[in-house]
């Protein structure tokens, strides 16, 4: 139903956009010749009488036409923007892209720098409180001494 309703609205609207633009259609034909309308009503009054129309009349209505088109075609074209605009815009946005796209990188590496050092500082609590058991040997085994040196002695 809803479907329905839209589709009468765009209806209507483009009834009224096809009704506007042939009301500014007919007085671009009036504006452009004044005589057209009066030759046309001479033109059909002359064909009413039987009478063959003056050899101006069509002359006239032709000419209205051709004044209506030409006036038609005086619109302006939509022309390319110029080439140094298009550097221009292109510069732009390739601008914006590198720094959109470095403030992306730099905060996702800022968010992976705080997490990895998070990750560390628990690793080392986890590292300093596990030190006393780590370097713990099984029961029976000989205690062994390591010097600064690095080299390692078999207590006594």
């Amino acid at each position: 139903m809803t479907e329905r309703a839209f589709d009468d609205f765009f209806d209507d609207e483009l009834a009224l956009e096809e009704e506007a633009e042939g009301k500014v259609a007919a007085e671009d034909v009036s504006a452009a010749a004044p005589g057209a309308e009066t030759a046309a009503a001479t033109g059909d009054a002359a064909d009413a009488e039987g009478a063959a129309p003056a050899s101006d009349v069509p002359a006239a209505g032709a000419t209205a036409a051709t004044e209506a088109a030409v006036s038609a075609s005086d619109a302006p074209a939509r022309q390319a923007p110029p080439f140094w605009m298009v550097l221009v815009i292109t510069a732009i946005a390739l601008l914006l892209g590198v720094i959109i796209g470095y403030l992306l990188g730099s905060s996702a590496a800022m968010s992976s720098l705080a997490s990895a050092q998070a990750d560390a500082a628990a690793q080392q609590t986890a590292d300093t409180a596990s030190d006393d058991a780590s370097y713990a040997l099984p029961e029976g085994h000989p205690q062994v001494e390591v010097d600064t040196d690095g080299t390692a002695h078999v207590a006594e």
